[in-house]
């Protein structure tokens, strides 16, 4: 498995979180685990403060019944002996009854003074109790953690009141080892536990991203199958998740998206090559019929003139043929500003009346007394019209007509350029707009251009997040229509 792979870094993912997870949830029931461990440590230690208290409150009921002005406390310094011998009895009698061989107990007055003490409670550890509790600030039950050597013990420190004079203080210390053996396999367990399921996890998070992403593998290898040359493959439908089937989708699309793309540069460099071809075939052959033999200077001139004109149209088609890349590929080349539609159009037409009136035409221009504006680049737009207008004079016959009319619809400014010309055929309306393509109506004759306008004017159109359409008929006049958005 490659480092950088996306099966390892799902993988790693995947027991990362489930590490984290898994810490967190052994943290909490590690301490729960010791909160109830510890309390039921100090309930016992409770229950046997409680107990001792009982039983000496008993042996204080019993002296009291004996001799009733002097206190139990007294008796255990030894005023009577034999009464001293019968406590101790009674006393080692009950603490074997509970269970109090391995604990330290100790019993002394508010000054610190120990009264009574089992026989463990050495000098070591009657010196950290009387250091970890002050007996003089204690008044209710303080549990606490020592340790002994190696050894942890759990300390109770409870006040009670003897006699109801007599301020005493029990002490009760347990091992905690029990406990604490316990809490250590605890965390052993926890830690093997987590190991094992990191491991067993990451064996299934690695298998399960295999078989996740076995659909994109089966992609990849027939993706790497399509080349330029075979663009008409598809990657298949296959039984995959929704991401997956959009995936293969997207692909399929892009796929076809290129192979249009490379249809098109096919298309188009053909019909470039065709384009420069031709002037370049007539220059050849002009100058090498020039150089075949001697002439005379006026043929000279007109094959210099023959060459300069076809060198004139291959310099027109190279500077189209980079407009249309640059409209097509840079919008960086549009400066956008706001332009009033009525002043712009009237602009337009002085320059259409000039061109019609050359030609025998009539030339008209309908606006709106609204003022309507848009935002677009003013030189690109004029190169958008007089295309239009240019196609316009070109086909129409002297005596005929050219209008240029503005309606709006909403927010799109709608601008027509229509005339009264030979019209375009059906056939060739659907390709009125490909690049190289030229209509030639029937029995029209008129100068060849280069197939180009038409494509640069919707290109214009476009970037400016409008368009051109078309209407015509053969015979009947053709009518273009350029839509704008409003400003």
């Amino acid at each position: 498995m490659k480092l950088n792979s996306i099966r390892f870094k799902a993988s790693i993912l995947y027991t990362s979180i489930l590490c984290i997870i898994l810490v967190l949830f052994s943290g909490v029931l590690y301490s729960i685990t010791r909160h109830i461990l510890f309390r039921d440590v100090d309930e016992e230690l409770q229950i046997k403060s409680a107990e001792i208290v009982n039983i000496l409150k008993s042996y204080e009921k019993l002296k009291q019944s004996k001799s009733p002005q002097q206190h139990l406390i007294n008796k255990l310094l030894g005023i009577e002996d034999r009464a001293r011998l019968i406590i101790d009895d009674l006393w080692r009698s009950d603490m074997q009854a509970l269970n109090l061989k391995s604990d330290y107990i100790r019993i002394i007055d508010v000054r610190g003074q120990s009264i009574i003490k089992s026989q463990n409670f050495n000098e070591e550890i009657m010196a950290l109790f009387q250091n970890e509790f002050p007996p003089l600030s204690l008044n209710h039950a303080v549990f606490k953690n020592l340790k002994v050597a190696t050894n942890w013990l759990r300390v109770v420190n409870l006040p009670f009141l003897y006699g109801n004079q007599h301020l005493l203080v029990i002490q009760i210390g347990t091992p905690l080892n029990p406990v604490i053996r316990i809490l250590n396999q605890l965390l052993y367990f926890i830690g093997a536990g987590i190991l094992f399921i990191l491991g067993l996890t990451s064996f299934l998070g690695s298998f399960f991203a295999r078989r996740i992403l076995k659909p994109v593998s089966n992609v990849t290898k027939i993706v790497d199958d399509i080349s330029h040359k075979d663009l008409n493959l598809r990657i298949p439908e296959m039984a995959a998740d929704e991401e997956m089937k959009h995936l293969i989708s997207s692909c399929n699309a892009m796929i076809g998206r290129l192979e249009k793309s490379f249809e098109h540069v096919n298309e188009f460099s053909s019909h470039v090559a065709h384009e420069l071809k031709t002037p370049l075939a007539i220059i050849r052959g002009e100058v090498e019929l020039a150089l075949s033999e001697t002439r005379d200077i006026d043929e000279y001139q007109r094959v210099l003139n023959v060459s300069l004109e076809e060198v004139d149209r291959l310099i027109k088609i190279i500077k189209d043929l980079l407009l249309l890349a640059r409209l097509d590929y840079n919008p960086d080349v549009f400066g956008f500003e706001k332009i009033s539609l009525n002043e712009f159009l009237k602009e337009i037409h002085e320059y259409s009346s000039i061109l019609a009136e050359q030609k025998g035409l009539a030339s008209d221009l309908e606006i709106l007394e609204s003022v309507y504006c848009i935002d677009g680049d003013k030189v690109h737009l004029r190169r958008l019209f007089l295309n239009l207008i240019n196609n316009a004079v070109k086909f129409t016959p002297s005596g005929g007509k050219i209008n240029i009319t503005l309606t709006v619809k909403g927010a799109i400014a709608e601008i027509a350029v229509s005339d009264s010309g030979v019209g375009i055929s059906n056939k060739d309306l659907k390709m009125i707009f490909d690049k190289f393509f030229r209509a030639q109506p029937y029995g029209h004759k008129a100068e060849p251009g280069s197939g180009l306008g038409l494509s640069i004017a919707r290109s214009i159109a476009r970037a400016h997040q409008g368009e051109i359409t078309v209407q015509s008929q053969s015979g009947q006049g053709t009518t273009f229509t350029v839509s704008l958005p409003v400003a």
